[in-house]
């Protein structure tokens, strides 16, 4: 069986081509694949902001003409570059597994300086939605004090746009993390210098990887749809033994959500769902037709769901974040010498308290932050964040290998739990606070960390049978270890805050 693949001519069109096709000779060794190639009048204009482009599907539409005519057989496209409606004739039948749906944050390191004194920052984007939601990432979670932002038009293929950003007077440039980790993976024996060439590109710059939470991808980014003669049946059911269905079903939830707005790519609109072991994950930003803003970070589908509600506001613990008061942190001696030491190493920083006062990082070292708070207070002690776990725990994975190598090292305290990152420097211990709260009429618990809730059992056995709810990391994972079997009233919630509304929702 022979089977002729479709894609742009790009670099990276052509890199996720072959991706598909090499996974399909993996699977069915027997199949033979050509590997086709056309321009698209997206591609042909490199002048024309995407924004303003008149309609959808300038990647799209030549290359899908090709198959309605029988010139090939199926197409690879991003599916971000796929109108909403594709007609009758084809149909997206399935996706391979997601890349990082997660954009990339260039700076150029010679534009620090420039930055600082200026208060000032230009970068390249061509997108309504990241327009939008850099506006607030740019100002919260860098570490200099910035005034004023200027986007500017970009167009032409990655290392094009790279490229450019570094010749011109731009200081930053955001980008796909999928269509990065692609070309830096790409197979040296098609793409020779691609990736040293781009490799040396991003040495020129810092980089952060923008949170879901913060900046909800372009619907779609990051998966490859596998477009289809509808009449292809055969086809179709050959292909959908590949087909990740998770991955499919969140790229179509988040097409329907794109479409309740209207569609298309002038819309300043993201939207992202995301699995996880407790559930799927939803985040949508942006602004609706009338320009109101809205923002979601919800838990879509949890298979961790308590349906527990407080009668009253007595019955829950804490009831107000300064109530959370069990422990002093203080810094251990000589930490802050050790972390100064590092060199080449992905720093993981659990709270801004595990990074002793004054410290002074390598540049070399990358550094990976638990939450979004503790981003924005590393940041404002001037130290450049690289990413986040974005509040889901160290579980989750950072798919930054393709960018750094760098060993992984924790920053936690002293009597703190085995986790994932095995090496660890102890940069603090926890001194007991007397707990000024008689907990034993409580009902409902929100926990910010396992030694909390360990100190708290110690003093009030009888909690151990409450409901309790945390974060999804490693304070749900310890906390679950310690109940055992008592583990059912354990629930995962997003935020203190996130549990105090749904907890309470019954008695307002």
């Amino acid at each position: 069986m022979k089977i002729r693949i479709l894609s742009r001519k790009s670099d990276l069109a052509v890199i996720q081509a072959y991706e598909f096709g090499e996974y399909l000779k993996f699977k069915f060794p027997k199949v033979e694949i050509d590997y086709l190639k056309r321009s698209t009048s997206g591609d042909n204009d490199l002048t024309t902001p995407l924004s303003e482009m008149p309609m959808e599907g300038v990647f799209t539409n030549d290359l899908r003409n090709e198959l309605i005519n029988n010139n090939c057989d199926l197409i690879i496209h991003s599916w971000k570059d796929l109108p909403l409606d594709v007609g009758n004739q084809t149909e997206v039948a399935i996706t391979l597994d997601r890349a990082d749906p997660r954009d990339l944050f260039f700076i150029k390191k010679n534009s620090v300086k420039k930055i600082n004194e200026d208060n000032s920052i230009s970068i390249f984007s061509s997108s309504p939605r990241r327009q939008y939601n850099l506006e607030s990432f740019v100002k919260n979670y860098l570490p200099f004090k910035i005034e004023n932002i200027k986007f500017e038009d970009i167009r032409g293929n990655i290392l094009t746009r790279f490229k450019k950003f570094l010749d011109e007077n731009v200081d930053g440039f955001v980008v796909a993390k999928a269509a990065i980790d692609r070309l830096l993976k790409a197979d040296k024996n098609h793409f020779p210098d691609l990736r040293n060439n781009l490799f040396s590109y991003i040495s020129e710059c810092l980089w952060s990887v923008i949170p879901l939470s913060v900046n909800p991808s372009s619907p779609g980014q990051g998966a490859l749809a596998v477009e289809i003669r509808s009449v292809d049946t055969d086809l179709k059911k050959l292909l959908y033994e590949i087909n990740n269905e998770a991955d499919y079903e969140n790229v179509i939830l988040e097409r329907k959500e794109l479409q309740k707005y209207g569609g298309g790519c002038h819309q300043k609109i993201g939207v992202s769902f995301l699995n996880t072991h407790f559930g799927k994950l939803k985040y949508s930003k942006g602004e609706n037709e009338n320009g109101a803003a809205f923002y979601e970070k919800t838990i879509y589908k949890n298979n961790n769901l308590s349906s527990a509600k407080a009668k009253s506001f007595d019955e829950i613990f804490p009831a107000e974040l300064s109530d959370y008061n069990f422990f002093n942190r203080v810094e251990i001696e000589n930490s802050n010498k050790k972390l100064s030491e590092l060199k080449d190493k992905c720093i993981w920083i659990s709270r801004q308290s595990a990074l002793p006062k004054n410290t002074k990082i390598n540049l070399s070292n990358i550094i990976w932050v638990s939450g979004l708070e503790t981003w924005k207070n590393i940041a404002k002690r001037g130290i450049w964040v690289n990413g986040s776990s974005d509040g889901l725990g160290e579980d989750i994975e950072t798919n930054i290998q393709c960018l750094t190598q760098n060993e992984w090292i924790k920053l936690t305290h002293l009597d703190a739990p085995i986790s994932k990152i095995k090496k660890v420097i102890f940069t603090y211990k926890l001194e007991k606070n007397n707990i000024s709260y008689n907990l034993e009429n409580k009902k409902y618990f929100y926990w910010m960390s396992s030694s909390a809730f360990k100190y708290a059992l110690s003093k009030y056995p009888n909690i151990r049978d409450k409901f309790h709810f945390c974060g999804p990391g490693n304070t749900y994972n310890e906390i679950k270890n310690i109940l055992g079997k008592d583990s059912k009233n354990l629930f995962i919630e997003l935020s203190y805050n996130d549990w105090k509304s749904n907890i309470l929702s019954s008695t307002k």
